[in-house]
């Protein structure tokens, strides 16, 4: 319950501006798993409660370049496969540390699986896990997006909650809010 509280807590704060809080995380990033100079690089997702995505976020590999500009962009299936594009937005990235986009809220239906698109400067990477961490997606890379089943990149999505959902993320372990200015 802890967590639902400082949820509300910080939601609170700002009277009638709202918070965005992370829906779905993996954020075991103990493996380099891709650098931005390959192609088609996406990992497919879950949401579980979430009526809309304002955003999403990948850990940045340490040690691998140093800083510049990362675009993720949502997706309905992946790009080659007739996939719409539902948002995207770019952001300054540094190694070694996560990276956060935000757009508008995007309404999603619950319990469907969405992609998340990654694009950057080649000198950038991007760390996940080889151990299966995330069941409801998977790594998706190089040319033609090749999937690999049980990879996962260490991302996060972000939501603004609705009421009745706070205590569903809270109690799934929410890693961080954001206050909406």
């Amino acid at each position: 319950m802890k967590n639902v509280i400082c949820v509300l807590a910080v939601a609170g704060l700002a009277g009638a501006v709202s918070a965005d809080v992370v829906d779905q995380y993996q954020g075991d990033g103990s493996v380099y798993m891709a650098g931005f100079g390959q192609t088609d690089l996406a990992q497919s997702f879950q949401t579980q409660s979430a009526p809309n995505i304002t955003g999403a976020g990948i850990l940045l590999q340490a040690g691998i370049g140093s800083s510049d500009n990362v675009t993720i962009s949502l997706w309905t299936t992946l790009p080659n496969g007739g996939g719409q594009m539902l948002a995207s937005a770019s952001a300054q990235g540094t190694a070694g540390e996560w990276v956060d986009v935000f757009w508008g809220a995007v309404a999603i239906n619950p319990n469907t699986t969405y992609y998340l698109d990654f694009a950057g400067n080649s000198s950038l990477g991007i760390a996940g896990s080889l151990n299966n961490p995330y069941a409801f997606g998977q790594v998706y890379a190089n040319s033609g997006y090749g999937g690999f089943p049980s990879y996962d990149y260490a991302f996060r999505t972000w939501t603004i909650p609705t009421p009745g959902a706070l205590a569903v993320l809270g109690m799934g372990g929410l890693v961080a809010v954001r206050r909406r200015r």
